[in-house]
């Protein structure tokens, strides 16, 4: 059985976006106003990407593409998740961006069409860790900060996660934050504060063994109080954050989460993130951008805030070397830029 076909029903067709030799995107073929609606999961933040994503969506609705049929008589996926949405009837399946932590998502769907919720599924070991991460983040955020995991186990050569869709869109991919980011990161914090020396993060990031000289120094500038323990997501950028009906902010993807972050790093990340691959900034224009956020939203020094800033990228830059990126990858070497203080002094 081919990859893709593990999460279709025995006998539908199928279409590959943008085409069958570079899969990013399956959908069941049906109807013009379903093909548009399940096209939609197609990711784009830039404006060239968006562009992009309509041609595909118009391609995929007029039914232009090859489809192929799901030759198997089984329906794994069905059978994973029949126990928490019987009702499911179709997904609209994403391929994620290839690499040893390369998971896929699903969009689960209902008979008419609606979001029941999404699966996540990972095969290899470094995916498989992120996607347990997650899973324990769900069990443990406070109420209304994420999706809700209901059901984790194996399925077909890997795991799988179900979690509730949450409602709303995904924040613009734009500077400055959204109103209510800093609020909302500010409440995943936990009532009073430690030393710098025993906070469970900064004792994480000593026992690298790595630039420890360089990172005494970053942690220094914030040793003069004291800080909160907080839940921190770990990629917190907009496509990862929505604004609810109601107004409120929720994030999903939470699988480089922590339940005991350090406050502020999710708010520089935020920026650095959509500095690198919105705007395409340098990491020096970058870092000035953090660096201005976070001491006027926050009310910090801006020695501080650059320190938060560096740590932010520091930390960004673990994660994904843990996840097997190479230090010579392009974002990884921009983070390396603002890590080393090539912004601003040393």
């Amino acid at each position: 059985m081919a990859g893709w076909e593990i999460f279709f029903p025995p006998g539908a067709r199928v279409l590959a976006l943008p085409s069958w030799r570079r899969p990013r995107l399956y959908l069941t073929a049906g109807r013009l106003s379903r093909s548009w609606e399940d096209s939609s999961f197609y990711p784009a933040s830039r404006l060239p990407a968006r562009l992009y994503r309509l041609a595909l969506r118009m391609r995929a609705a007029a039914r232009l593409g090859e489809a192929r049929r799901v030759r198997s008589n089984v329906w794994p996926f069905g059978e994973f998740a029949r126990e928490v949405w019987p009702e499911a009837r179709s997904v609209v399946v994403l391929v994620g961006t290839p690499g040893p932590a390369q998971k896929t998502t699903a969009q689960v769907r209902g008979k008419h069409g609606e979001v029941l919720g999404y699966l996540k599924y990972a095969e290899k070991e470094a995916a498989r860790q992120r996607l347990r991460r997650e899973h324990h983040m769900l069990l443990n955020l406070p109420a209304g900060a994420g999706p809700e995991a209901v059901k984790f186990g194996p399925l077909g050569d890997g795991e799988a996660l179900l979690a509730t869709a949450l409602s709303g869109r995904a924040l613009p991919a734009a500077l400055p934050p959204a109103q209510g980011l800093a609020e909302f990161s500010m409440s995943l914090a936990a009532p009073g504060s430690m030393p710098l020396e025993a906070h469970p993060w900064v004792r994480r990031a000593r026992d690298l063994g790595e630039e420890s000289g360089l990172l005494d120094r970053r942690l220094e500038v914030l040793a003069g109080r004291s800080w909160p323990v907080a839940v921190q997501h770990g990629d917190f950028a907009p496509w990862n954050l929505i604004r609810k009906p109601d107004g409120a902010l929720g994030a999903i993807d939470w699988e480089y989460g922590t339940l005991e972050g350090f406050p502020y790093l999710d708010l520089a990340y935020y920026v650095l993130q959509t500095s690198a691959l919105i705007y395409r900034r340098t990491p020096a224009e970058g870092a000035r951008r953090a660096v201005d956020y976070l001491s006027r939203r926050l009310a910090l020094e801006d020695a501080e805030a650059l320190a938060l800033t560096r740590l932010a990228a520091f930390d960004a830059h673990q994660s994904s070397r843990e996840d097997g990126q190479p230090d010579g990858n392009a974002l990884q070497m921009w983070r390396w830029a603002v890590w080393q203080g090539e912004v601003n002094g040393a």
